[in-house]
Formats: structure tokens, C-alpha cells, sequence
């Protein structure tokens, strides 16, 4: 209930901010500006409009996600590793399933410890703050546009910072993730023997092949600046 509370509230601000930051740049932008068309300012500002938007269900959802971890109750860790993969018997019962068997689960803890919260708030937040800073970069290069400067200096150094956004975010938080899991099972095994994998984690290269193609697309923009402080604005 909490979460669709929050999610309304950041939805209804985010939609009069977005509405509010577009109707500001349209009339703020020069309307004469060589090669940029009447449509061009139009599109420009719905994105920028849009990345106001998108921001501020970010942050509403990651408010919602931190007062629901510290709020007392069940935790559940997803993805726990077994040592033994064991037998499905509820998929099993399907007629044309000869075999199934399950090597992860999710867990569900009513007192976990402060360590495996922490952990999985970490690893919740992190994409979270990389759509924040990718939607901020976006309603920062829009503004570029609108003013007639498509090769500033802003858009490679924006580039640079969603690339390096992208590449910790996107690792940091498969490995935050991972310790959560690994605090979770240490504290699991006071009561039995061990039933998942001391540490388990699944690397995603992903993050680094978009980080790379974001910092090539950034250096294609600074040759551009480049260009066009070298013919005095002829690009």
C-alpha cells in the first residue's frame, strides 16, 4: 500500500513537472537558431520533459524502496544459490516434464539482520540512482539543444558521466547484491549447516559493453566540438 501511495505522489509531481519544464523551455528557447527546426524544439523539449518525469518516479521509487526496508517485517533474498540442487516436485507433476530441478530460490526472513538489508537496499538503489543520473544528463543535453549548441562541451562530458554511471551502477550493484546473499546465508548457518553457497554471483558484462559504446559516442561528440570551435561554427 506504501508503494502505490508513493508511486501516485511521485507520478502526479513528476507529470506537472514535466508538463511545467517543457512549457518553460519552449518559451525560453531562442526561437531563431540556425539549423534547428520548429519541430526540432518541439521533440527536444518533450524528452526533456519526459527525463523530468522519469526522475521523479526514480527518486519516488526509491524513497518507497528505503521507508519499505527499514520498515520492520519480512526480507526476502532473491536468488540463493543451493549447494545441492534439489528436485522440483511441484513441477514434476506436469505430464510432459520427465525431470525439473531447482538450483536457486528465493528466501524469506522475518529478522534479518541489519547487514543483509543494507546490502539489498544497496543493491535496489543503485539502478535506481543510475536512471536519476541518466535522466538528468538527458534534460541537460536537451537544454543544450534547444539553445543551439548540439557539439558543447556539455554533451561529452554528460556522455562520460552516464558511461561511468552505467559501468559502477551496473556492477556495483550485482555485487552488492551478492553480499547480501553471502550475509544472508552466514546468518542462516547459526541455526543449521550451511545450505547455500558461501558467496554467488552472476557477473552481467552488459554495464561494460554500454559504457564502452557510450564513451565512444561521447569522444565522436568532443571531435565534433572540436570541429566546430575550429571553424568557428560552420558544423
Amino acid at each position: 500500500m506504501l508503494e502505490i501511495v508513493s508511486f501516485v505522489a511521485a507520478l502526479a509531481v513528476g507529470l506537472l513537472a514535466a508538463v511545467t519544464t517543457t512549457a518553460v523551455l519552449l518559451r525560453r528557447a531562442p526561437k531563431e537558431v540556425p539549423g534547428v527546426h520548429r519541430s526540432d524544439r518541439f521533440g527536444t523539449a518533450f524528452v526533456a520533459g519526459g527525463a523530468v518525469l522519469v526522475g521523479i518516479l526514480s527518486l519516488g521509487s526509491g524513497i518507497g524502496t528505503v521507508i519499505s526496508a527499514l520498515t520492520p517485517g519480512p526480507t526476502t533474498i532473491a536468488g540463493m544459490e543451493r549447494n545441492e540442487p534439489a528436485p522440483d516436485e511441484a513441477l514434476e507433476a506436469f505430464p510432459r516434464i520427465d525431470e525439473a530441478v531447482s538450483s536457486y530460490v528465493d528466501v524469506t526472513m522475518t529478522h534479518a539482520p541489519a547487514s543483509v538489508i543494507g546490502w539489498q537496499l544497496t543493491a535496489e538503489l543503485l539502478p535506481i540512482l543510475l536512471t536519476v543520473i541518466v535522466s538528468a544528463s538527458a534534460l541537460w543535453l536537451a537544454i543544450g539543444m534547444l539553445q543551439g549548441r548540439p557539439f558543447a562541451k556539455r554533451f561529452p562530458v554528460a556522455l562520460v558521466i552516464v558511461a561511468g554511471a552505467v559501468m559502477v551502477c551496473g556492477v556495483f550493484s550485482q555485487l552488492a547484491a551478492a553480499i547480501a546473499r553471502a550475509e544472508a546465508n552466514m546468518f542462516i548457518d547459526q541455526a543449521a549447516d550451511m545450505p547455500f553457497a558461501l558467496f554467488s554471483m552472476q557477473v552481467d558484462l552488459a554495464p561494460f559493453g554500454w559504457a564502452l559504446v557510450i564513451g565512444l559516442v561521447a569522444g565522436a561528440f568532443q571531435i565534433g566540438t572540436r570541429m566546430q570551435h575550429d571553424t568557428k561554427g560552420l558544423v
